[in-house]
């Protein structure tokens, strides 16, 4: 089992307007081993089609120019690039857990490499049968089923992993990203005291729950099961049942990591709400200055209008008086 890079990448240039359309396709159901890691893409110009790209990220890549028809290699990594790739880190088999995936198709892996399809199938058959008679034992004994690391979404009908981080990256504070126990987590930079121990505590009753429930649900090995019924028994897929324990072992409910990201959410909310009301303090105080700077500008205005009809009226009278005078002299 690999895993495989699949999904979009589009990648544009501000400056010249170009962009790149790549693709990272997944290997179908029926391909071989030359179906793994292909890429194809495209490079435009606006909306124009420049040129087109195909192969291997992991290999070799062609670059053909729509304009001449030419194709030639765009990228062809030397040893030297493939021996910087990231290695594989596995946990050791004698410090897995039961459930974990390698251990527990220890014994149909190993049928299928050795090419004894019979076997395989005989060993698929008792890991599926183990898990269908667990889940009428709970059913029996009124024993809820309760994920650990999925929850299962009714309205679409699938399976999503509880503690996935979505939050953007932050260069300034994040350090790095970790899995333990199955949880992912985020090393940061400032993290608060109290913050801290919270998800210490969480971290620890995780870890203690895990435990309990591998005590709980120890199974027996493989190796050690009868195969009296293999003999007449198909190829099948899993049940729903056994489908869910095998993606999973019984958990909890209160993620670490999310109780951290809710925290965050909440503070960086309170900051915005503080910012939003010192901007509105400021600017009512400044259409209160501008209110009152109006205000004044209006009343002296006024009085001056006032002061000129006033010394005009003055001017008039004096003049009706000095002709009045004049006249009865």
């Amino acid at each position: 089992m690999t895993m495989e890079l699949g999904g979009k990448v589009t990648i544009e240039c501000e400056r010249s307007n170009h962009r790149a359309e790549l693709e990272f396709k997944l290997k179908p159901f029926f391909g071989g081993s030359t179906s793994i890691n292909q890429i194809s893409g495209k490079i435009k110009s606006g909306e124009e089609v420049l040129a087109s790209l195909d192969g291997h990220w992991d290999g070799e890549v062609y670059i053909n120019d729509l304009k001449n028809e030419n194709t030639e290699i765009f990228w062809n990594p030397t040893s030297e690039v493939r021996r910087q790739r990231l290695k594989r880190h596995i946990v050791l088999f004698e410090e897995q857990t039961d459930f974990e995936s390698e251990r527990l198709w220890q014994h149909v892996t190993s049928a299928i490499n050795k090419g004894d399809q019979h076997k395989a199938t005989q060993e698929k058959f008792v890991l599926e049968e183990e898990q269908r008679n667990a889940s009428r034992e709970r059913k029996e004994n009124g024993t809820e089923w309760k994920p650990l690391l999925f929850r299962h979404d009714a309205a679409t009908n699938e399976w999503h992993y509880k503690y996935e981080d979505l939050r953007p990256w932050d260069p300034l504070n994040d350090i790095a990203q970790f899995e333990k126990d199955g949880i992912l987590q985020t090393m940061e930079r400032h993290l608060s005291t109290r913050m801290s121990s919270h998800r210490t505590m969480c971290i620890n009753n995780q870890v203690i729950r895990h435990k309990r429930s591998a005590k709980d649900y120890r199974r027996r090995k493989t190796s050690d099961q009868p195969s009296n019924h293999s003999q007449n028994t198909e190829s099948s897929c899993s049940t729903p049942e056994s489908v869910q324990e095998l993606s999973d072992d019984d958990g909890f409910e209160s993620p670490c990591t999310r109780c951290g990201r809710e925290m965050s959410h909440l503070k960086e909310i309170h900051m915005t709400v503080l910012s939003l009301q010192k901007a509105q303090q400021d600017i009512h105080r400044n259409l209160t200055a501008l209110n009152k700077k109006s205000f004044y500008r209006k009343a002296s205005s006024e009085n001056l209008l006032l002061d000129s009809r006033c010394w005009f009226l003055i001017c008039v009278f004096l003049t009706c008086q000095l002709f009045i005078n004049y006249v009865f002299k």
